[in-house]
């Protein structure tokens, strides 16, 4: 009879649920537009800049932001032939960027759309999800540099 070895135990990586990275990237969003609605009002830096704070209290602004989410929804609509409500964030990203005023109509427009968005991407493939988003940080790398 032969002696059965015992392997050593080594933990498979875990990777976050698509879900997870939804809610994270989604949070923040849906916190600007409870803000908007609560007190209508955007948190703006001393420059005028809009902004918003993620779960580790880290502050970005909120326009470019709000396109790096567009560019990696096109993308992913674009590899997967289907189509997602854009148009509202688009609306938003402009009205934000020139400091104007956000009509209540446009709010039930990302309440209706905002979910569509954040479930789409909350069942995407986590491997496919990381490969859009380098591919939309290298898109705005080169824009930068033009």
């Amino acid at each position: 009879m032969k002696k059965r070895r015992n392997k050593p135990y080594r933990p498979r990586p875990v990777a976050v649920p698509m879900i997870v990275g939804a809610s994270l990237v989604f949070g923040p969003l849906l916190a600007v537009i409870d803000q908007i609605e609560r007190e209508g009002t955007i948190t703006v830096s001393r420059k005028g800049t809009a902004m918003f704070q993620d779960g580790d209290g880290n502050w970005y602004a909120t326009a470019p932001a709000l396109k790096g989410l567009i560019d990696q929804c096109e993308m992913w609509c674009v590899r997967h032939d289907k189509t997602l409500p854009l148009a509202s964030v688009r609306e938003l990203t402009r009205l934000v960027e020139y400091t104007m005023n956000i009509p209540e109509s446009l709010m039930l427009r990302l309440r209706r759309d905002l979910p569509v968005l954040q479930g789409a991407l909350a069942r995407a493939d986590a491997e496919d999800m990381l490969d859009i988003l380098r591919q939309v940080e290298i898109k705005e790398a080169l824009e930068a540099r033009c």
